[in-house]
């Protein structure tokens, strides 16, 4: 008898619990489960945007939403994979079905479960498609072996993706019919074979939202539609990742006549709005293990470098950059990544220790544009186009610049100054060039002997051993252009009659390392070691050739 009344009362319990979830998800619009296998996973978090809550032990969630952002996504958990379309589109999220406060909506989400602790991340930024300049010929053979190499070269470590804002280019959504929906489709017709994480730049906005109060959440409604929420966050293993949108877009109209689509200046401010940093701060206060890496990734970067290689805080309006700073100052570990300037530096805020951020060369480089006037894919500040390879081993993280020519992982170039000095004192064009264009370095004024190397990825902890004939030089770091951009870029547009874009044309780079040497003949061999100890080591012998194919040597790599 006793029996049978501790199991009606049991009954009565589960009764009552599956009434008050009833009663409790009833008084929610956002209802839902996430499952692995037909099993509930708990403590997944879920968010609207705005409201944050995690999964009961069924799996079950639940949000009063607003519905202000129009979606509902999950924050992946560690050892888990999100259902993939296409072969690559994470269904992380899903788009609300109205914007209806008083409509209940159901959205469910599976899982795979997977290890994932060892893995590695391609980190690109600034992949500009738009039907120009050969730019999906060039993205097909150039970005997408790259990717297929990577994956061959992870040894079976799982491998991830993620582009840095600036997929597409709002100037050209009408001119030339590419917009998001475009970009999606070509990434799936070219087979894009890894998971990738999208972060929207300012050129991913719609263009013809008129300017208003309004502009800078409407313009992003096509990306929030289309491609994923604009800023979320994931678990990959042991690191836990946040995407933002730090891009506060105004689309002023100025007056001038605007491209087919467009009806404003296409102008914006770096900026992270209230609503990211109240929803951040709820998303980090679930993070239990305050010791676990952050990886923070956005387009505009937070930080810059003054012409004394000394870090500047102040990148993002409104004191936003500290104020991401603030809030992750709990955690010892964060790396910020990031995009939009085409080049590559690292800085290191001196108020905040734990914090590195890494701003990543362009996928596209300058546009396309270099590739498609010389074959060559180079950046304005010398680095060729490419992105930043991340090999995670629980929470350690190892980083390291890949290149989209030569053999992937070539980590500087080497000049004999005397052979660019003669070219820039006898080559024409180089003279129409430094006529046009008056800013510009003239390395025709170069003394005799110097030897100068761009460090593509140059961090403040890599030592840097410039030697003659096995003799070690002085090697001093300066600010100068990259004489290689020259010939991929600027002499070949003037060449074909085209001013050159002032966007694309050599820009003056915070990587640069120069030395003179006591003879015009000696070899002079460059040694750098990196930050975890890998050194390269790059041998010229001169007189050095300076021309396009100057990359034909031997660079070594060793620890």
């Amino acid at each position: 008898m006793n029996s049978i009344i501790i199991r009606f009362s049991r009954f009565l319990q589960v009764v009552s619990l599956l009434f008050l979830v009833t009663l409790c998800a009833s008084a929610q619009n956002l209802t839902g489960r996430i499952t692995c296998d037909g099993r509930g996973v708990k403590g997944v978090t879920v968010s609207d945007g705005d409201e944050v809550t995690q999964t009961d032990k069924g799996g079950y969630y639940a949000l009063q939403s607003q519905k202000r952002n129009g979606y509902v996504f999950y924050s992946l958990p560690r050892g888990y994979e999100p259902e993939l379309q296409d072969g690559f589109n994470p269904q992380f999220w899903a788009a609300l079905k109205t914007p209806d406060v008083s409509a209940s909506e159901v959205h469910d989400f599976q899982l795979n479960k997977v290890k994932n602790d060892r893995y590695d991340i391609l980190i690109g930024a600034d992949t500009h498609l738009a039907n120009r300049a050969n730019d999906l010929e060039q993205f097909r053979e150039g970005f997408i072996p790259c990717l297929e190499k990577e994956r061959f070269m992870s040894g079976g470590r799982r491998l991830y993706s993620m582009l840095l804002g600036d997929l597409t280019w709002d100037a050209y959504w009408t001119r030339r019919h590419f917009n998001l929906q475009d970009f999606m489709h070509t990434l799936r017709d070219m087979h894009y074979d890894a998971l990738l994480w999208p972060v929207i730049g300012n050129h991913d906005n719609d263009p013809s939202v008129p300017s208003s109060d309004e502009t800078d959440f409407l313009s992003s409604a096509p990306w929030r539609s289309i491609v994923c929420p604009n800023y979320y966050s994931f678990n990959l293993g042991r690191v836990h990742y946040v995407v933002l949108d730090d891009i506060y877009y105004k689309n002023e109209d100025t007056g001038r006549k605007y491209a087919e689509g467009v009806v404003g200046s296409r102008n914006y401010d770096g900026l992270i709005t209230e609503e990211q940093f109240r929803w951040l701060e709820k998303d980090l206060a679930l993070i239990k293990d305050k010791k676990t890496p952050i990886i923070v990734a956005l387009h505009i970067p937070t930080t810059g470098l003054d012409a004394d290689f000394q870090t500047k805080t102040d990148k993002l309006a409104r004191g936003s950059s500290l104020r991401l700073f603030d809030a992750l100052k709990e955690f010892p570990t964060v790396h910020v990544v990031s995009g939009h300037t085409h080049y590559n530096y690292t800085t290191h805020p001196r108020e905040y220790p734990n914090v590195t951020e890494h701003n990543i060369a362009a996928v596209c480089a300058v546009w396309w544009n270099s590739g498609k006037v010389s074959g060559r894919h180079n950046c304005n500040d010398g680095s060729p186009g490419g992105y930043s390879l991340w090999q995670v081993n629980g929470k350690k993280l190892r980083w390291q610049y890949h290149s989209m020519e030569e053999n992937g992982e070539a980590q500087m170039r080497v000049y004999d100054m005397n052979t660019v000095r003669d070219f820039y004192r006898t080559d024409n064009d180089i003279k129409t060039l430094l006529q046009n264009y008056p800013d510009r370095m003239d390395y025709g004024q170069t003394p005799d002997n110097v030897v100068m190397v761009n460090i593509f990825a140059y961090d403040d902890d890599w030592k840097v051993e410039i030697m003659e004939n096995g003799q070690p030089l002085t090697a001093e770091r300066v600010v100068a252009e990259d004489p290689f951009h020259t010939l991929a870029y600027d002499l070949p547009a003037i060449r074909k009659k085209d001013s050159p874009s002032n966007g694309s044309m050599s820009k003056r780079t915070m990587h640069m390392f120069h030395a003179k040497a006591h003879t015009s003949s000696e070899p002079v061999t460059v040694r750098v070691t990196d930050s975890f100890g890998q050194v390269y080591e790059h041998t010229i012998r001169r007189p050095h050739a300076y021309s396009l194919g100057m990359e034909d040597r031997e660079e070594k790599m060793y620890k």
